[in-house]
């Protein structure tokens, strides 16, 4: 046996060990055991889905898919757990590997350095139980394509945007309300055209403190230099897909105790810790 061989054994052997931390809440071994045949799809390695996939590794989780085509820029530093000056100019997903192959080795991944398109969505969502969509907002042909994939193969998707320096949690599943009635931007339409739709869907209930004449001055700088993102908003979002894809695994049951169900959209969680605020929300385009 080489002695890489030997210290995966050593690692795989200790994995009880290493989520220990969790099992109180989760149905001590048996549950951690459960988790660990969970699969999940992470499209998008920014500063939320970046974040996401590490998290599901240390949670334990035994299949990862990963998708992304882009590369770490210095503007990433702020809010990316993958970014810091030695990764700039690295591809993300190369990054997210690294990392997470440094907290289990044994971790089954899956990657997709060209990220989601239409000729390999169903391969990377193949066999996965939850899907998270953190996909750039931009291009929105990618999230559509995603969506119908899986609605089509029936795997619920999560997401979550900092919309000012809060978040917004959605929760997609089934045909009742899709992600083209939430924001159906045509191919063909213009940046400007695009951004006004995007705005106008994620920001439906936008923060109190953001004012009309803000607004306007967010989609010119979002134009110019790219959406603005208050990086510790991705900690709250992060924590909140990972919260809920366990609540919704777990049937929604901790301790014995039957906790709210996760809402579907057009029904979406609003947190704001600036405003103390935290709300379920019906979408109103």
């Amino acid at each position: 046996m080489t002695a890489q061989k030997f210290k995966n054994r050593l690692i795989e052997e200790s994995y009880h060990e290493r989520t220990q931390r969790n099992h109180f809440f989760i149905g001590d071994k048996e549950g951690q055991d459960d988790i660990k045949r969970l699969r999940v799809g992470v499209a998008g390695l920014g500063g939320m889905g970046s974040n996401i996939a590490e998290y599901l590794a240390r949670l334990g989780v035994g299949s990862l898919h990963l998708a992304d085509s882009d590369t770490i820029d210095v503007s990433n530093i702020n809010r990316q757990v993958i970014a810091n000056l030695k990764t700039v100019g690295v591809k993300k997903i190369d990054a997210s590997l690294e990392e997470i192959k440094n907290i289990d080795p044994n971790l089954k991944i899956s990657s997709f350095s060209e990220g989601v398109t239409s000729k390999n969505v169903y391969k990377f969502i193949e066999g996965c139980d939850f899907i998270v969509d953190e996909i750039d907002v931009f291009p929105i042909e990618a999230h559509q394509v995603l969506h119908r994939a899986c609605r089509e193969k029936q795997i619920p998707i999560y997401s979550a945007y900092v919309i000012g320096m809060g978040v917004h949690f959605y929760k997609f599943e089934g045909t009742d309300f899709t992600f083209e009635d939430f924001l159906n931007v045509k191919k063909n339409e213009l940046p400007k055209e695009k951004l006004d739709k995007i705005v106008k869907s994620f920001m439906s209930i936008k923060p109190s403190y953001m004012k009309d004449e803000d607004l306007e001055q967010y989609k010119e700088v979002a134009l110019r230099d790219g959406v603005p993102i208050f990086g510790p908003s991705c900690l709250l979002g992060h924590t909140i897909v990972l919260s809920r894809i366990l609540c919704d695994f777990l049937g929604c049951n901790i301790l014995g105790t039957e906790l709210p169900k996760t809402p579907v959209m057009p029904q979406f969680i609003k947190i704001d810790l600036m405003t103390l605020e935290l709300s379920i929300e019906e979408f109103k385009n």
